[in-house]
């Protein structure tokens, strides 16, 4: 199987790429090489098949009280701006 690399340009926080360059080191100091490693553990676990029992409904459930969360904190900002 050939490997193809392609070049992206991508935007990073400052602040958190100057926490991780003492990580980077673990991977040789490359911040690609880095990236690859996430990118590749982030479409292993989008191909992995999700339990539709209870541990799925209870993810869901999560899923709506946490963007019910956000709402709140969102109107809560927008109200304290004016």
């Amino acid at each position: 199987m050939r490997k193809e690399k392609v070049r992206v340009n991508i935007s990073v926080d400052k602040d958190k790429l100057e926490k991780a360059k003492t990580k980077l080191e673990l991977f040789g100091g490359k911040l690609s090489t880095l990236f690859n490693a996430y990118l590749s553990e982030f479409v292993e676990s989008m191909e992995k098949k999700v339990e539709t029992g209870d541990a799925g409904k209870r993810m869901r459930d999560l899923e709506i009280r946490v963007k019910k969360l956000e709402e709140k904190v969102k109107k809560n900002e927008r109200r304290s701006r004016q």
